[in-house]
C-alpha cells in the first residue's frame, strides 16, 4: 500500500471526526499522529492509521468507554474474541432487562388505562379478562379496612428475589357472601399481580405463585368514599340475583392508588369482580 501523510483537517473530513476529538484522541494517547512539525505543532497522519480510527468508532458504538477502548486496541486478536463474546453475552442481558422493563411499563399502562378511562364507573358490568399470574399469601382474621404492611412486605421481598417488582395494584379474595357490615368480610388471601413473564425458581411455604383465571368477570369499579365499598358490592349482589347468573363463590378486590404522594392522604380506586361460571 502506498503511504502518504494527511493533515488533522483531511483525517477529520475522511472519517466524519472532528479535529477537537482528534486532537483529544492524541492528548489521552488514544490515536496518535505519526508525525508533528516541531516548528507549527502541525500534526500529520499516515493514510494507513485511519483503519484504527474506524475500529476506534466501531468499539465505542458497542458501549465501550475510551479507556475500555484503549485497554481493547493492545489485545490479541484471540483474546479479542474472547473480550467481545463476553461483550455479546453483557449486551444480550441487558436486552433482557429492557425487554422485561417494556412489558411492565405495557402492563402498567393498561392497568391505569383499565381503571381510569372505565366509561362504567360505580356500574356493574361484564368483562372479560386473560388469565393473571399473582403471588398470594394467606391471611387469618384480615379485615377490608386493615392494613395489611406485614403480608405486603412479604410479597415485595419475594419478588424482589426473584428479580421482579412489587405491583401498584394490589388487593385481596374473600368468600361470595351477604355480609351485614364491611367489618364482616375476612381475607382468604392477599395478592399482587406479577409483572413480568419471569419463571420463579424457589418455592415459599407463606408465598405461592398462582394464577386469577381467564374468563368473564362481573365488575364494579368506584372511588373509595364513605360507604362506596359496600354500596358497590350490594351491587353485584343484586345484579347476580336479578339476572340469575352462575358464579363462582369468590370475590376479588383490587385497589389502585391514585395519590402517590406520601404526604397527602390516601385514596384508592377499587375495582371489584366475581368470575362468571361458563355453561
Amino acid at each position: 500500500m502506498k503511504i502518504h501523510y494527511l493533515t488533522i483537517g483531511e483525517v477529520a473530513k475522511l472519517s466524519n471526526i472532528s479535529v477537537q476529538t482528534l486532537r483529544y484522541y492524541d492528548q489521552i494517547d488514544l490515536f496518535k499522529p505519526m508525525e508533528i512539525n516541531p516548528s507549527n505543532q502541525y500534526r500529520y497522519y499516515q493514510n494507513t492509521q485511519l483503519y484504527y480510527l474506524d475500529i476506534i468508532k466501531s468499539l465505542k458504538y458497542l458501549g465501550l468507554s475510551l479507556e475500555e477502548v484503549k485497554s481493547v486496541l493492545t489485545l490479541k486478536p484471540e483474546e479479542l474474541v474472547v473480550y467481545l463474546e463476553n461483550q455479546e453475552k453483557r449486551i444480550e442481558e441487558q436486552f433482557q432487562r429492557l425487554n422485561k422493563t417494556k412489558q411492565v411499563l405495557q402492563r402498567k399502562k393498561e392497568q391505569i388505562q383499565a381503571f381510569v378511562l372505565d366509561p362504567n364507573m360505580m356500574t356493574v358490568s361484564i368483562k372479560k379478562e386473560q388469565v393473571q399470574k399473582i403471588v398470594k399469601i394467606k391471611t387469618y382474621n384480615m379485615k377490608v379496612n386493615d392494613i395489611p404492611n406485614k403480608e405486603y412486605g412479604r410479597i415485595s421481598k419475594v419478588l424482589e428475589e426473584e428479580g421482579s417488582i412489587f405491583d401498584t395494584l394490589y388487593g385481596g379474595a374473600f368468600s361470595l357472601q351477604r355480609y351485614e357490615s364491611l367489618n364482616d368480610i375476612n381475607y382468604d388471601y392477599l395478592f399482587t399481580y406479577i409483572m413480568t413473564n419471569k419463571e420463579f425458581k424457589d418455592k415459599y411455604e407463606d408465598v405461592e405463585i398462582s394464577t386469577l383465571p381467564a374468563g368473564e368477570y362481573l365488575s364494579i369499579s368506584f372511588v373509595l368514599e364513605d360507604d362506596e365499598y359496600e354500596a358497590c358490592y350490594q351491587k353485584l349482589i343484586d345484579y347476580i340475583a336479578q339476572h340469575q347468573l352462575v358464579v363462582y363463590p369468590i370475590v376479588y378486590d383490587v385497589w389502585m392508588p391514585i395519590n402517590y404522594t406520601a404526604s397527602k392522604e390516601d385514596e384508592f380506586l377499587v375495582e371489584l369482580k366475581i368470575p362468571i361460571q361458563t355453561t
